[in-house]
């Protein structure tokens, strides 16, 4: 009885421990659950208030010209109160037109999500009065009761001077063409560099600008140059136009390309000039052709050829005493590293990374270079690279991962790292190290640490077996064989003579088929006299059985066949001329020749013309006496 209400007390205790666990627990998931709730309202009420404000700016340019009208911009993105807008005062323009207002409305639905923007713009036409530094200040706006104000914007005004009188000199109203409307420097074209003295390997920036007083239309060609002696890339930029000062005149600019130029030789470089033709529009009142709608103004296009001057970059060489572990790297970089596992299994395979981040030319510095034991198996080095190209140089990091295999068992030091470079700011040379690191290389059982007999293995020593499947050449006395009772006894000495005088009479017989086949010309040649009486004699049938046609064939088959076998001639290239001149060369007589070519001209008359058999045998003698004669001469 007691047993049981001992068990009853224990089990009530467990419970209400549990119940108390419960109840703790319960009340965290509510903490945690009312957390959440409250990060949840607070994003929402953030984004809730971030979506009601509206947003009320100024847009002008930063520099115009005295005399020079320009526009002010004061935009809202949402629907203001009305007649809330209040202007500020412009001290020191005169205002010409303005404010005109415009508003825009859109609504978007995308994957079933409506969306909607307003805009609202107040626009001003001022004209600086004098000459200076201005500042529009704060104009304000309600929307839904909330007031708005813009930041207060500076202007400053050139007085171009005489620079605009002599321009408009060149520009006489008086001139008709449109050509003389343009003045010489109304547009310009400049090539920029940020540095023009730099050192060997440090990246500079080059920018195309195009400055221009008149509208430019479009761009007709460009010819940029090849910068050689750089390494160069192109980069983007913000295409925006803005207005710059150039001259003590004031032009819209306009960035045509932006370059990252990296030199990679010394001494003084020069950039060729880059040679851009634009076709510009010219306005010009036209009072005796008036139109209606647009007035008496007339457009032009005028091309123009733009050139940029040469620029000079003088490239500085290295200094002197450069670390041995300097490559070439310009910048301002760090050095990191992960090491392997202290502690390997042999035949384990692990890696060491290092990276190297900061500013310069990442894109050509080489890897460090890593000194491994012996009984490690290096592979090849990976190399991963995360680098950006911006206005500010070359920037990022590459790592370079270096796998290797640990074979023997043992404790080996891993020497440190080198990485050094030269820091054009500074004009020094700096050093990093990874630190020294000690890898132990415990036995997995197949890979035995065995001495070394002066630092390797030799005869007489013993070496280190990297794998039960690589075992050490035998070094004792071979094996005898029956084979080796063969060697120098008669029967071996027959057989090599017996096979040496075949292989001899084998390759004469080759060589004079060879030679055989190949000579198939001069046997063409020395056989032509032959061919030539077979056909003759073709020919004498022909005349014996009355054939006058076949005659005749066969007669100029024999000739032109003749030469054309003699000397190795293609019928298809044969002519009468070639005739006298071929027998000429090879010392046949002019009046043998003739006589040749008089056979030939005889045989294609008669061919269509009436003869008696009289002429065929008169022509069949004349034939083989010609071809007698040929053959005494050219066998001479």
């Amino acid at each position: 009885m007691d047993g049981e209400v001992l068990s009853l007390t224990s089990y009530n205790k467990t419970l209400a421990e549990a119940f108390n666990k419960c109840r703790k627990i319960s009340c965290f998931v509510k903490m945690k659950t009312t957390l959440r709730l409250i990060l949840v309202l607070v994003a929402l009420a953030s984004s809730w208030v971030a979506w009601g404000q509206a947003s009320f700016t100024v847009d002008a340019p930063a520099l115009t010209a005295l005399g020079q009208p320009f526009r002010v911009e004061f935009s809202v993105d949402a629907e203001p109160e009305r007649d809330s807008f209040k202007a500020p005062a412009f001290t020191g323009f005169e205002v010409l037109a303005g404010p005109s207002v415009s508003t825009g409305h859109s609504i978007q639905f995308i994957n079933g999500k409506q969306s909607s923007s307003y805009n609202c713009t107040y626009t001003y036409v001022l004209l600086p009065s004098e000459s200076g530094t201005f500042t529009i200040a704060s104009a304000s706006i309600k929307v839904d009761g909330k007031s708005y104000t813009t930041k207060p914007l500076a202007i400053e005004v050139i007085d171009e001077g005489e620079a605009e009188s002599s321009a408009a000199t060149e520009r006489n109203p008086r001139q008709q063409t449109p050509e003389s409307r343009i003045a010489k420097d109304d547009i310009v074209l400049k090539l920029l560099v940020s540095e023009t003295d730099v050192y060997k390997g440090e990246s500079i920036r080059a920018w195309l600008m195009l400055y221009t007083r008149v509208n430019i239309d479009s761009i007709e060609s460009l010819d940029m140059p090849s910068f050689d002696g750089f390494w160069s890339q192109e980069l983007s930029f913000d295409n925006t136009p803005s207005r710059e000062q150039l001259g003590g005149r004031i032009y819209e600019a306009y960035k045509i390309k932006e370059l990252l130029l990296s030199p990679q030789q010394s001494g003084k470089i020069v950039i060729p000039a880059t040679i851009m033709s634009v076709l510009a529009q010219v306005v010009v009142e036209d009072k005796r052709h008036f139109d209606p709608i647009f007035g008496g103004r007339q457009v032009y296009h005028v091309s123009r050829e733009l050139r940029t001057s040469p620029i000079t970059i003088n490239v500085k060489d290295f200094p002197q005493g450069a670390p041995a572990s300097f490559n070439g790297a310009v910048g301002s970089f760090t050095m990191s590293s992960r090491m392997p596992q202290a502690e390997l299994e042999s035949n384990t395979a692990d890696q060491i990374e290092v990276t190297i981040a900061g500013n310069g030319n990442l894109k050509f510095i080489t890897a460090p270079t890593l000194i491994l034991p012996e009984s490690f198996e290096k592979y090849d080095t990976k190399v991963v690279d995360n680098v950006k190209l911006t206005a500010s140089g070359t920037s990022g990091s590459i790592t370079y991962t270096y796998p290797f295999v640990a074979r023997s068992a043992g404790e080996f030091r891993i020497e440190p790292m080198l990485f050094s470079y030269f820091d054009p700011t500074t004009g020094e040379y700096h050093t990093l190290t990874t630190e020294p690191y000690t890898v132990k290389v415990t036995d997995d059982g197949t890979a035995a640490a065995v001495p070394m007999v002066g630092g390797y293995a030799g005869y007489g020593g013993a070496m280190r077996q990297l794998d039960r499947d690589i075992r050490f050449i035998h070094t004792g006395k071979l094996p005898s064989s029956a084979a080796s009772m063969m060697i120098l006894t008669p029967i071996y000495w027959l057989v090599v003579v017996v096979a040496v005088a075949l292989f001899v009479v084998v390759y004469v017989a080759l060589r004079k088929r060879i030679r055989d086949n190949r000579n198939i010309v001069a046997r063409r040649m020395k056989r032509a006299d032959k061919v030539a009486v077979q056909r003759l004699r073709m020919a004498q049938r022909s005349m014996e059985e009355g054939n006058r046609h076949a005659f005749y064939e066969e007669m100029l088959r024999a000739m032109w066949g003749y030469i054309s076998d003699k000397f190795n001639i293609p019928v298809s290239n044969l002519t009468k001329e070639t005739i006298r001149e071929v027998l000429y060369r090879r010392g046949v007589s002019a009046d043998v020749a003739e006589q040749f070519c008089e056979i030939i001209s005889r045989s294609e008359e008669a061919q269509y013309a009436p003869s008696a058999e009289g002429d065929m045998s008169e022509v069949y003698a004349f034939a083989a006496e010609v071809i007698s004669k040929i053959e005494n001469v050219v066998k001479r």
